[in-house]
């Protein structure tokens, strides 16, 4: 994995939440003392200080310096390792709090490496996407013996989310018991995700899953559904010719393609030809705003400096004033964007339609902003697009129909009170709202 995401993933895991996953994992094997346990990513082997829980520890950890430093008891040992090239599936216990990076920030042949190992072990065919905790939480079922027990610190997400329905699956067809305990509290302050504790018991083949909440101080309480309520977590739909949900364009590092009404005038570029509309966020528009009209759109983004004007790169000829702002563009600048170097011309990207509604992708209310698109701008980035072939007052149906909409009571929230939908959860809450 490359170098700078490992070490701003190296989160250290608080003493007192080692505690009690130990806690949590000797009410799961009562009495039980793990002859053998593996640490995948152990960073300094915190897991092993619990002594009296096992006989014999051995953490894996790449960061040598984590490794000179740290201080083990006895019985306990770490070894500077890739946690994909340890062998041996014969641990009855694997522990720990894997590394947090998404699949952006790993090395492609690392990762390539590391899918087809769990494939050859006899595991899932994991999705690239797949972040690195959901690869090392495959890796440490691999790892453990038939009636093993994984117990790994974890982001809740990995129950809902589709990169990780291979790994689901792959348990669910074993029967192993699952038990997901999500923190009420955050543990990781700088981790914007909700940590769990997941229990997966190979020993047991009930096929039982269990979702609750878990305080800092050991108390479970659980819970109907991984939403945690009574509700069941949104599906996951394909939009229709009709209507459907779009992720925000990503034209290739907004800073190059998105600009400030100052920047604009800089350049000379005009309005509605050389640039349009945009929308990269709707955290500054006010809950109750229901319409984004252009006296709107001056307002809330022109006249506060928001990045809300889309260069016109994508069109076939240029204005002297955008030809001249692209060829000032420097290499170094946009060829840290993966999505303009593999392109042939590197500033031409594909245009997106300006959808019928903008949704906010995150909230923290009852259910995201939404908001009629009379402006006619371009969702980018984080803000979702809502295509829909109806006239105008279907529109505006739809659109209060989504603010209505409960969503908080059907979705895993992220952290910190945020919720965030995925654009195929909005697609099948689309659908449920059309008319039949």
């Amino acid at each position: 994995m490359k170098k700078d995401h490992l070490t701003r993933c190296q989160v250290e895991t608080p003493h007192d939440v080692v505690q009690l996953v130990w806690s949590v994992i000797s009410k799961q094997r009562p009495e039980q003392v793990f002859a053998s346990v593996l640490d995948l990513g152990a960073g300094d082997g915190r897991f092993s200080l619990i002594t009296d829980a096992y006989r014999h520890y051995v953490g894996i950890e790449r960061d040598e310096t984590k490794v000179s430093q740290a201080k083990l008891p006895a019985g306990a040992r770490l070894i500077v390792a890739d946690a994909f090239e340890w062998e041996g599936d014969d641990y009855e216990l694997c522990i720990g709090n894997p590394p947090y990076i998404r699949h952006h920030g790993l090395d492609s042949k690392w990762r390539d490496m590391a899918l087809k190992s769990i494939i050859a072990d006899g595991g899932p065919a994991l999705k690239k996407t797949a972040n690195a905790f959901v690869i090392f939480l495959a890796q440490a079922l691999m790892r453990t013996k038939d009636d093993g027990l994984v117990a790994q610190v974890v982001p809740y997400e990995w129950v809902t989310r589709p990169s990780a329905i291979e790994l689901r699956k792959f348990i669910e067809s074993k029967g192993w018991s699952v038990d997901v305990y999500r923190f009420d509290s955050d543990i990781f302050p700088t981790v914007l995700t909700t940590a769990s504790i997941t229990i997966i018991d190979k020993k047991s083949v009930s096929g039982a899953w269990r979702f609750g909440t878990i305080s800092r101080t050991g108390t479970v309480k659980f819970t109907n559904h991984a939403s945690g309520t009574r509700s069941k977590v949104i599906s996951y739909a394909d939009g229709s010719a009709d209507c459907k949900a779009i992720r925000g364009l990503s034209p290739g590092g907004q800073e190059i393609f998105v600009l400030t009404e100052e920047e604009r005038l800089f350049y000379s570029l005009k309005r509605n030809k050389d640039v349009r509309p945009c929308v990269t966020s709707l955290r500054s528009v006010d809950q109750n705003l229901s319409n984004l009209d252009s006296k709107t759109f001056e307002q809330i983004f022109v006249r506060s400096g928001a990045r809300c004007w889309l260069i016109r790169s994508d069109l076939d000829d240029h204005s002297p004033e955008l030809s001249r702002y692209l060829s000032g563009v420097q290499a170094d600048a946009w060829s840290r964007y993966s999505t303009c170097t593999t392109r042939k011309l590197w500033w031409r990207y594909r245009p997106h339609p300006a959808p019928a509604l903008l949704v906010a992708s995150g909230f923290t209310f009852k259910s995201p902003k939404v908001l009629l698109n009379d402006v006619g701008a371009v969702a980018v980035g984080s803000v979702y697009g809502v295509l829909l072939d109806e006239n105008h007052d279907a529109v505006r149906m739809m659109a209060n129909g989504l603010r209505d909409y409960d969503f908080q009571r059907r979705l895993v929230h992220h952290s910190n009170g945020l919720k965030k939908i995925e654009v195929r959860q909005l697609n099948a809450v689309l659908a449920d709202l059309l008319p039949r």
